[in-house]
């Protein structure tokens, strides 16, 4: 068996992935299927002289069994702890993150209620303890399960290996600051990722400071939702997730600086590997990270030892590798994308690259032959590393936008360029003086085009396949049916390859033009995440209502101004309840930014009405009835939106009788309430409550209403819930 890791790898993956969001039941069963499927393959002879299928069988056995370990000696324990109050020990493992207006750390629990206990966990702060990375945490935490509102969060958490989180009770907590000579190794690590982003951030501040930052080490967390989501829009995520491609392009550029130095190329290899364990290491050792430093550090040990490099039978040691330390990171979306897009380009210079170059070297010109393949290369590279991870967008995002093998072609090379001369600029940063630096002008420049980039691909909706119903999922299915079909046709030997070309072309337009269509049609009803408050924008057709402007002033202006941009950057009406009059100070930031057609209050915050700009106003209780949508009020209680996909009833102030409200408005598919629930909630009439929250009151609430039978997801500063609809199906996703 040429490729045994090849085998083991993928297996071991395919397996956890598929089984990852499964019963422990079902796991198990999987599991004695594996069993007897090896036992019958020991009796097949040809089987057993190949040594794939057993192989195969193996390692689907040994993927359940590091699943069932993993969820009974560490997620179970981890987990027992929700809801428990208990003074705990914990040492804090980075710097604290800012978001939502609270303070996360990192951290690992020493002792709980005196006992020795080790669990990853993260901490909750609502002010800023006097506390660096590795000092110590003392007091009484009350734990609860991280993502429980929301299964994506939940599974991303379970990949990181980090199961629960916890919260002071009262602010009653005290810090042991730990000396620096005590302190591990890691702090120098830590203290280097913070020294390289303040680097940046001083060389080049702003957006393109963040956006370096992030190309540099993959720290994101500066990066703005609009960012974030032009980029996931453009298909160009990779380049903003350390992996393969920020790996290879450091090792490249160390062993080219050595090779023209002269260094023996088994030293410089030894080198090249030792930049890339500290590059991991700099850059968080994410799993994707871990995926492409395993890779690359294989492919530099042959260089040493002399061996044949074979890539499919890298990425399968290291998949294993991975699942042996941590099988939940199997469930890590980046991962995934990492590992398939990487096995397309495999794939691709394996078996599609030499045809392609077979058929361009016939043409006797030496000079056309290069500028063919260099253009063959930046059209199939993006294909090949995309096409692996179709579903995996479709289940995460339910949608996929193929402008990503367009925006690949600009962004790849540009991000190449902005993340070496992001480096210089870092340096530069370094220097307490301000002087002159062409690398900061270079990397400022470098990066405001990438962010361009993003932003026009992202705008796109004409390449945009979304498939959020069962309709949708069968087309996309029939499309990659046919194109899979015609693909097999043409590389069996036949001459279709017309055929199969326009085959596809014919599919994917007609395929594209209807997406198109019927994002258009749907309404989409934006739960903002903006603290205690409420603030949800609907949508469709290109209109645009917001109604309610609760939260926190930053918090609010910043997230409702993202969304409003992803909308299309207008705003048709504004409705402000007196539940959010006083805290709607932000309101006076949408005001300057956009100009509305119409608001709907009773008394504006102080200096709104010197911002109105001519828009038309009316009381909170009057009806709104427009083309897409029909908005009426009760008091100043509840707001009722009804469009012809689907109806939602918002609450301002849930403490209320819900049995007191007009029929129509009881009866709406969707009810979305501020903090808590309307009493008598009548749980068989809709379809979805949104609990709109903070961290961790909506987690709480959520599991309430979940025991008495009812749907429900809590914003509980996790992020945005998007509810989007289409001739009476309605979906919920978290942003």
């Amino acid at each position: 068996m040429p490729r045994p890791f090849a085998v083991i790898g993928f297996t071991v993956f395919f397996t956890i992935v598929l089984l990852y969001n499964c019963e422990i039941k079902v796991t198990a069963g999987v599991l004695a299927v594996y069993a007897v499927a090896l036992s019958v393959s020991f009796f097949v002879t040809e089987a057993r002289k190949q040594r794939v299928l057993p192989c195969a069988f193996a390692s689907g056995i040994l993927a359940c069994i590091l699943l069932l370990s993993e969820s009974a000696f560490y997620y179970q324990p981890s987990v027992a702890y929700d809801g428990k109050t208990c003074n705990i020990i914990a040492q804090l493992t980075d710097y604290h993150e800012y978001r939502y207006g609270n303070y996360y750390y990192n951290a690992e629990t020493v002792e709980i209620d005196g006992e020795e206990v080790r669990h990853k966990l993260r901490l909750v702060f609502s002010t800023l303890p006097d506390a660096e990375a590795y000092d110590i945490v003392e007091g009484e935490f009350t734990f609860y399960v991280l993502g429980s509102s929301s299964e994506e969060y939940l599974a991303s958490n379970k990949a990181k290996g980090v199961f629960i989180g916890a919260y002071p009770k009262e602010g009653d907590f005290s810090v042991k600051r730990i000396p620096e000579s005590e302190k591990p190794l890691m702090k120098k690590v830590v203290d280097t990722r913070r020294a390289i982003k303040n680097a940046v951030n001083r060389a080049v501040p702003g957006d393109c400071g963040a956006l370096l930052t992030a190309l540099i080490i993959g720290d994101k967390s500066g990066l703005s939702a609009e960012i974030m989501s032009n980029f996931r829009m453009s298909g160009i995520t990779h380049i903003i997730c350390v992996s393969g491609f920020h790996l290879s392009l450091w090792a490249m550029v160390i062993l080219e600086i050595l090779r023209f130095l002269r260094i023996n190329e088994r030293i410089a290899s030894i080198i090249a590997a030792i930049g890339v364990v500290a590059f991991m290491l700099v850059a968080g050792m994410t799993y994707s990270v871990v995926r492409s430093g395993i890779m690359m550090l294989l492919y530099l040990l042959a260089n040493v030892i002399w061996k044949k490099r074979d890539s499919l039978n890298s990425l399968g040691f290291a998949l294993t590798v991975i699942a042996l330390y941590n099988p939940f990171a199997m469930g890590s979306v980046g991962l995934q994308l990492s590992a398939l897009s990487t096995l397309g380009l495999i794939l691709y210079s394996q078996h599609v690259k030499p045809k392609i170059y077979n058929l361009i070297n016939k043409i006797d010109n030496v000079p056309l032959t290069e500028v063919l393949k260099s253009l063959a290369s930046l059209v199939c590279v993006p294909i090949a590393a995309t096409s692996f991870t179709v579903p995996v967008s479709l289940q995460l995002y339910d949608e996929f936008n193929f402008a990503v093998l367009f925006s690949n072609l600009l962004a790849v090379p540009v991000a190449s360029f902005c993340m070496i001369i992001g480096v210089m600029a870092a340096l530069s940063g370094l220097i307490p003086v301000d002087i002159f630096n062409p690398f900061t002008y270079a990397a400022d420049f470098t990066a405001k085009i990438l962010l361009e980039i993003s932003r026009i691909f992202s705008e796109y909706d004409l390449f945009v396949f979304r498939a959020d119903n069962d309709s949708h999922r069968i087309l996309i299915s029939g499309i990659l049916l046919v194109c899979g079909v015609s693909v097999f046709i043409a590389y069996s030997g036949k001459n279709l390859y017309k055929i199969t070309c326009a085959l596809c072309a014919v599919m994917f337009v007609a395929g594209i033009s209807f997406f198109s269509v019927s994002r258009e049609c749907e309404t989409r009803i934006n739960i903002v995440d903006v603290g205690n408050g409420t603030a949800v924008l609907a949508s469709k057709n290109g209109e645009n209502i917001l109604i309610g402007c609760g939260g926190t002033e930053f918090l609010g202006s910043v997230k409702i101004s993202d969304e409003i941009i992803n909308c299309g950057g207008s705003i048709d009406a504004i409705f402000v309840s007196d539940e959010d009059r006083y805290s709607a100070s932000y309101l006076n930031n949408l005001l300057m930014q956009y100009r509305p057609g119409s608001i709907y209050c009773n008394d504006l915050p102080f200096g709104s009405d010197l911002l109105l700009n001519g828009c038309d106003t009316y009381g909170f209780d009057s009806l709104l009835q427009s083309e897409n949508f029909t908005v009426k009020t009760v008091g100043n209680i509840c707001a009722y939106l009804k469009s012809e996909d689907m109806s939602a009833l918002i609450c301002f102030n849930p403490v209320f009788d819900f049995f007191g409200l007009p029929s129509e408005f009881r009866t709406a598919d969707i009810i979305i309430s501020r903090n808590d629930y309307p009493l008598n909630i009548y749980a068989d009439s809709c379809k979805l409550v949104v609990i709109n929250s903070e961290n961790p009151r909506g987690v709480l609430i959520q599991k309430e209403l979940s025991d008495c039978g009812v749907k429900c997801v809590a914003t509980g500063g996790c992020g945005n819930i998007l509810i989007r609809g289409e001739n009476g199906y309605v979906s919920a996703n978290r942003e």
